[in-house]
């Protein structure tokens, strides 16, 4: 069985995400019912962490001054033998805000490939639109999936030390340098597979400097992407929107 571990660094906003870790948590199950052994593993230094042991996922603490190096932590305890004798064959670099359907993970790449997603929709910081892109240059959006064999000449540390931001580039450029046979391919996705949820107040990217990327645009995400993730998950993140009156569900 093939064993995978999504790398989530998380600072703040525990509200969110607790919601968000949950419906990991629900990823990680689904992908377990069709052969695919998944966690994660959770870095941050506040509640989040307590959050993520009491769901099963592997924790470390790291001070939040630079975000590479929480990506760093994790993908190093997720592959690197010195630190985790059951080391995983792949890891899913992954924000703490985001939504991943199992389905578009079933399908795994071989040691040679990096596996990246074009595909994404993100939602306004009210929750009352959703905008769906394609981002068309070289790996997609953020979320890859990275075969351990790709970050063994990096030492299990793919990111540059002292990134705050840009962190997934970072990773794609170093592994790409170090392996030069390396392969990207994209996998054929609905753009409401992944799903990044805006909040106000920090955040690295708001909504409105991503939604110019938008190919169509939907007042309700909740009727959106039912049928994609599970009703217990959306009704959660409805009450995070103070949108639970309105029957957004119902």
């Amino acid at each position: 069985m093939p064993s995978l571990w999504f790398v989530v660094p998380a600072h703040g906003r525990e509200r969110l995400t607790g919601i968000c870790l949950r419906q990991l948590r629900r990823t990680c199950d689904s992908l377990a019912e069709n052969g695919i052994e998944a966690s994660a593993v959770v870095v941050a230094d506040d509640a989040n962490l307590a959050v993520a042991a009491h769901l099963g996922f592997a924790t470390v603490r790291r001070d939040n001054q630079f975000l590479s190096r929480r990506f760093n932590d994790g993908i190093q305890l997720a592959l690197d033998p010195k630190w985790n004798p059951h080391r995983v064959d792949y890891v899913v670099p992954c924000g703490s805000d985001d939504w991943v359907d199992h389905r578009i993970l079933l399908d795994l790449p071989d040691h040679n490939t990096v596996r990246g997603f074009q595909h994404i929709s993100f939602v306004r910081e009210d929750g009352r639109e959703i905008t769906s892109s394609v981002v068309s240059y070289e790996g997609g959006c953020g979320i890859r999936v990275y075969p351990r064999r790709l970050m063994t000449r990096l030492g299990y540390r793919p990111a540059d030390e002292d990134r705050k931001r840009a962190c997934d580039t970072s990773i794609l450029m170093n592994v790409r340098h170090a392996n030069p046979f390396v392969r990207i391919e994209h996998a054929d996705t609905d753009p409401r597979q992944i799903v990044d949820w805006k909040t106000p107040g920090l955040q690295l990217n708001s909504y409105e400097g991503v939604s110019g990327f938008g190919r169509s645009h939907g007042d309700d995400p909740f009727t959106e992407l039912a049928g994609w993730f599970p009703k217990q998950s959306l009704r959660e993140m409805a009450t995070h929107y103070n949108r639970s009156r309105e029957r957004v569900l119902a």
